[in-house]
């Protein structure tokens, strides 16, 4: 029985020195957070985030002021400011000059947001990865694309002007606009036989 009371005696001692909201916590008072070890802060952000996903903090409505928030956690002005300014961080509250801090958005929102943002990010680092691996192609390579591109070019122009020649045999109009094409046809023609 001794030994029982000595480990009670002595959780209360670990307790209230490592608990600086011993008597809210373990004496009926508001309950910051479940999570033991974290600090303040994050117990606060923890319940704030809890309340507003709850509706109990509705969005578009302030908090209660710091001084307000700061006793009825019964922690410092210090600790409630970084829990705001956590939370302003996050997108759930904004502050206005001389009025008060309201809630921005629920949590879920903000969390969809995150999403979009990620997924965002993931396709632009992608992209940049895709760029990156251009600027390294070698010279020789792009030379091999032009060349490329070039042969492609003189077998369009070779294709195109024989389907001109053969819708002018068929006495039909070519289905594009003529005029422009046949104009380009024939410099392609030149340079396709490099006349």
């Amino acid at each position: 029985m001794r030994e029982l009371d000595a480990l009670v005696v002595l959780r209360e001692l670990v307790c209230s020195t490592r608990c600086s909201l011993h008597n809210l916590v373990h004496k009926g008072g508001p309950v910051v957070g479940d999570e033991i070890g974290q600090p303040e802060y994050r117990r606060l952000m923890h319940d704030l985030r809890r309340q507003i996903a709850a509706g109990q903090l509705p969005v578009g409505e302030p908090i209660p002021s710091t001084a307000s928030l700061g006793q009825q956690y019964g922690v410092s002005v210090t600790v409630v400011r970084r829990a705001v300014s956590e939370l302003r961080a996050e997108g759930l509250l904004y502050g206005r000059p001389g009025k008060g801090v309201f809630v921005k958005a629920k949590p879920e929102e903000v969390v969809s947001e995150e999403e979009v943002i990620k997924s965002l990010a993931s396709g632009l680092a992608d992209v940049q990865s895709k760029v990156d691996g251009l600027e390294s192609v070698d010279v020789g390579t792009l030379e091999e694309i032009r060349h490329e591109l070039s042969d492609l070019r003189r077998i369009v122009a070779v294709l195109q002007t024989q389907l001109i020649d053969l819708y002018g045999r068929l006495g039909q109009p070519y289905p594009r606009d003529a005029a422009s094409f046949e104009g380009l046809a024939d410099s392609e023609r030149r340079r396709a036989t490099g006349a």
